[in-house]
């Protein structure tokens, strides 16, 4: 059995990946393709699921350069309070870019 703040944590660290993905226009797809998972797992990443690999999790991490490791309070806080205002900012799904033909 996980302990509740194992859960709040990966919880925590699901946000940050998608956040961080969302705001550089990866889909989940996109990031799944540059780990070398399926889409379920990065949608398992995402939501905080503990049955996902903690290298997998970290490599997500680390590609989308979301800091892992701080044990000071007030940046683990400043952290958690930035991702609430940003998140509510994000739109649900990342926009397609779409292809322009100049070619006249």
């Amino acid at each position: 059995m996980i302990s509740q703040s194992t859960i709040h944590i990966l919880r925590f660290l699901g946000r940050l990946i998608r956040t961080a993905r969302v705001e550089r226009g990866l889909s989940q797809k996109a990031l799944a393709l540059r780990l070398n998972v399926t889409r379920q797992t990065v949608m398992h990443i995402e939501k905080g699921s503990d049955t996902v690999s903690l290298g997998v999790a970290f490599e997500a991490a680390y590609v989308l350069g979301v800091p892992l490791f701080s044990t000071d309070k007030r940046v683990l806080s400043k952290w958690e309070m930035l991702l609430s205002e940003f998140s509510g900012l994000l739109p649900k799904k990342p926009h397609r870019k779409k292809q322009v033909n100049d070619d006249f």
